[in-house]
């Protein structure tokens, strides 16, 4: 989606597209050794036949390297997909990748310790094409930031044509850096394991064009802000923060969610003592079809089903513990 390689007529949303897809390639045995988790696909195998066409296929846009010095070249200006693999824990990310100029997509997997604040400044200046950004793929689900890596380089709002970025699992980020706010064509913005990430800003609302936003796991996370009420373009909304006592002026609350009318995938976490039963009203679910609900505090489970006139029309519903939190 991230490439635009998805279209719609108009009665599709683009997620509905690529999963029907998904199932196509699955039913005709394209991948194989399937993980799932609470009852979604979440990592498959590609059969070798396959991964071995596909690979001759694309020689000349998708490359893979493992970094051996402190800088690399991916030797061919024709490339468009790009993985760096940092697999010698000795071995810093490098900080400067020559050949990238033309690149739509980047993935990172690196040990800890790898990437540096100066590696992805360097990284951001040159790659300013870049489509998908995904610097959250780390081994054994360990970040690959930096400790001293506790904020994004203000370079980064350089990337202007971003649809999908992935700052996931940093567990030493704490903020997010204003120049992000300039990237009007992102989609997906997936911060889940951030756990010292302390505030979504205000200025979220500026990525008016944003499809996901997914915060599970940003454990110092304690309120959204209103405005995400604004991000109507939002079709899965992970890891929300919703107050249920009032509507509050500043914090995100249950109200908020009517404005949302294309939210079919909500993952919530209510925080308050009591529910504010006309304000939750306000919610109007009925084009979600799958709710995982976390609840705190002193509010039952068959309170809030009644509070947001909750019906068997969601496909997937869910009360948590707070694994995903």
């Amino acid at each position: 989606m991230a490439q635009g390689y998805l279209s719609s007529d108009g009665n599709a949303d683009l997620e509905s597209i690529g999963i029907e897809y998904f199932h196509i390639l699955v039913s005709r045995s394209f991948f194989q050794d399937f993980i799932v988790w609470n009852g979604d696909i979440v990592r498959v195998k590609m059969h070798d036949m396959v991964h071995d066409f596909a690979r001759y296929l694309a020689e000349n846009e998708f490359v893979i390297k493992e970094v051996e010095s402190d800088n690399l070249n991916i030797n061919s200006a024709n490339h468009r997909h790009l993985t760096v693999m940092v697999v010698d824990t000795r071995m810093p990310f490098p900080t400067s990748i020559s050949g990238v100029k033309k690149l739509r997509t980047l993935q990172t997997f690196t040990r800890r310790n790898a990437l540096t604040c100066e590696a992805l400044r360097s990284l951001f200046n040159q790659c300013r094409r870049l489509r998908l950004l995904d610097l959250g793929w780390s081994s054994g689900g360990v970040g690959g930031f930096d400790y001293s890596c506790k904020e994004i380089p203000k370079e980064i709002g350089k990337l202007i044509h971003l649809r999908y970025l992935s700052l996931a699992n940093n567990r030493y980020l704490e903020g997010l850096p204003e120049a992000l706010s300039n990237m009007y064509n992102l989609e997906s913005l997936c911060l889940n394991g951030c756990k010292n990430l302390k505030q979504l800003p205000d200025w979220i609302s500026k990525l008016f064009n944003l499809r996901l936003l997914n915060t599970v796991g940003c454990l110092a996370l304690t309120r959204y802000p209103k405005d995400i009420r604004k991000l109507t373009s939002l079709r899965a909304l992970l890891g929300l923060i919703a107050r249920t006592d009032c509507n509050d002026a500043e914090e995100f609350s249950l109200a908020d969610l009517g404005n949302l009318k294309y939210l079919h995938r909500v993952w919530l976490k209510v925080v308050g003592d009591s529910i504010d039963r006309e304000e939750a009203r306000k919610a109007e679910l009925e084009n979600i079809q799958e709710l995982r609900i976390y609840l705190d505090g002193d509010i039952e489970k068959d309170d809030i089903i009644e509070a947001l006139e909750i019906t068997s029309d969601i496909k997937h519903l869910e009360f948590c513990g707070s694994y995903w939190f």
